[in-house]
């Protein structure tokens, strides 16, 4: 059975009875809760990167592959894939991991790679491709391609990124070099919290 929208709970302390026995002092003693918005229950936005590795050619416009949440673009440079806020929201954690039966070190060729990442913040209305339009919050992790062979990692900022309603966030994945094979993918999740 599924909870209704808009349901209210009485929440109580541990020692408190919870019979309602109707006096004033036992009800002053509850509180009500409301199904969702009590409940700041966190906010999972899965998406997959489908150019990884391109620096020259499949290169995204904002320097990279960004995650497609939703449909997949028809070429790397023709749009960026982001997630809408319509609540004020802030980033809890993010993941990524290579999904590709190809391992990334073959897929990066010969040459070692390191990979790098970044979360981007702009504002909706106006044009989502011109990199100046984002502010750009770099991740602490690294992945190199001459390590583990399907790499993938959970990070949670050091430092609070806030997605205010109207504004969109994007996950960009940013190689030294440009890989042998640009066309394998990664998956990703966004994990928010609605503030």
């Amino acid at each position: 059975m599924s909870i209704p929208i808009g349901t209210k709970f009485h929440g109580v302390a541990p020692d408190v009875e919870t019979e309602n026995l109707g006096s004033k002092q036992a009800n002053a003693q509850r509180n009500v809760y409301t199904f969702p918005a009590d409940f700041n229950l966190p906010l999972a936005f899965a998406g997959t990167m489908v150019n990884v590795g391109g620096l020259v050619t499949n290169v995204g416009p904002l320097g990279g592959d960004s995650a497609d949440f939703g449909a997949e673009k028809a070429s790397a440079g023709d749009h960026v894939g982001f997630v809408i806020a319509t609540v004020d929201m802030e980033v809890m954690s993010v993941g990524w991991q290579w999904a590709s039966k190809v391992q990334i070190g073959t897929a990066a060729g010969a040459t070692p790679k390191t990979l790098s990442f970044k979360l981007s913040v702009g504002d909706l209305g106006k044009d989502m491709t011109d990199p100046s339009n984002w502010t750009d919050y770099e991740l602490n992790t690294l992945v190199q391609t001459d390590g583990t062979e399907f790499p993938g990692f959970i990070e949670t900022p050091q430092n609070t990124i806030s997605v205010n309603k109207g504004q969109a966030i994007a996950f960009t994945v940013i190689t030294s070099q440009q890989f042998s094979n640009a066309f394998e993918e990664a998956n990703v999740v966004l994990t928010m919290k609605q503030v």
